[in-house]
């Protein structure tokens, strides 16, 4: 249905993950903003974790083989289908032989981008998930990012098309006055690394196994800066002998051995993937009523988008019966 003719810096097949498999070894994986992936799923009627592409900083060129409708959110990096603009949070029909580009650089705020095909990319389900597993090589389109050539299909089903998201269509974060993105975090004892007295700088190292951050100081870790392995969750802050922050993303391993300085909140774990390398960021320490209640805030927030997309779209089916 739609063939990649660029494949861009790094896009992946992803949907939510494979979540309850940690115990032998498999990484979640899964969208670094699911967010913005649901964001583009619901311009089209799919179900939020219906697996898309996941562009990152920049993307591919593709070319549709018949007509089908697309839609992008996430980072603006300068898509256009069909030779004109598409801004995030839109969908668009593509006719045959017209291409959909996601250039790149980020125009402004984020690092990954989400088109997503109207019911869903198909490709075949490893341990429950379409979400491509980069380290262990399986998922998606045969464990990797795309490739010239490739071919995409859509899954059966996918409703109606809804011309624009009623909000912002890249995850919700806080930042401060000079553009530092605030990271809510739920700290460790007294006894763990310190880390939300520094203003910390993603690094170029970063990947969708972990941000790594770079900043003024060592922390102090230990003798020897490591700990008896133990399970980790996704937003857990390891603190290796360098004293350089570790935070897991989406293809993070089970389980770790350094010091842990805190948890990020579930409610900012999708603004997480819309962190780019020279990006700022600083912690905020709150507890866990604070951690839930902006978890309800953020849910609250999607139900509220949802309900205005599916009046809209009401509004335009009773437009179309009339024959508009």
């Amino acid at each position: 249905m739609i063939e990649v003719l660029e494949p861009g810096l790094l896009t992946t097949v992803q949907d939510l993950g494979r979540p309850g498999w940690g115990h032998l070894g498999v990484p979640t994986a899964g969208a670094a903003d699911p967010w913005s992936m649901a964001v583009a799923n619901a311009l089209l009627a799919n179900a939020p974790g219906v697996a898309a592409l996941e562009v990152t900083l920049t993307g591919p060129r593709l070319r549709a083989h018949r007509a089908l409708d697309v839609a992008i959110a996430g980072a603006d990096l300068r898509a256009t289908a069909g030779g004109h603009p598409i801004s995030p949070g839109r969908a668009v029909r593509l006719e045959p032989g017209e291409e959909l580009t996601v250039p790149g650089p980020p125009v402004r705020g984020g690092a990954r981008a989400y088109v997503a095909l109207a019911g869903g990319i198909d490709v075949p389900a490893v341990l429950g998930s379409r979400s491509t597993c980069l380290g262990a090589s399986f998922g998606g389109i045969e464990g990797r990012s795309l490739r010239a050539g490739d071919r995409l299909t859509a899954t059966a089903g996918g409703g109606r098309t809804i011309d624009a998201w009623p909000g912002e269509p890249i995850a919700p974060r806080i930042m401060d006055r000079d553009g530092t993105v605030v990271v809510r975090v739920l700290p460790r004892p007294s006894t763990a690394p310190e880390v939300t007295s520094t203003t910390w700088i993603v690094s170029a190292a970063s990947d969708r196994m972990g941000l790594r951050l770079d900043g003024d100081g060592r922390q102090q870790t230990g003798a020897d800066g490591e700990l008896p392995s133990h399970g980790v969750v996704r937003g857990t802050i390891q603190v290796p002998p360098d004293g350089r922050p570790i935070i897991l993303h989406a293809d993070h391993q089970p389980t770790g051995g350094y010091p842990v300085a805190g948890v990020v909140i579930t409610a900012d774990l999708p603004s997480l993937g819309q962190l780019a390398p020279g990006d700022r960021l600083r912690f905020e320490r709150v507890d866990l009523t604070a951690a839930q209640a902006a978890l309800v805030e953020q849910r609250a927030a999607w139900a509220a988008a949802v309900a205005v997309l599916r009046a809209d779209a009401g509004w335009d089916d009773l437009w179309r019966s009339a024959g508009g």
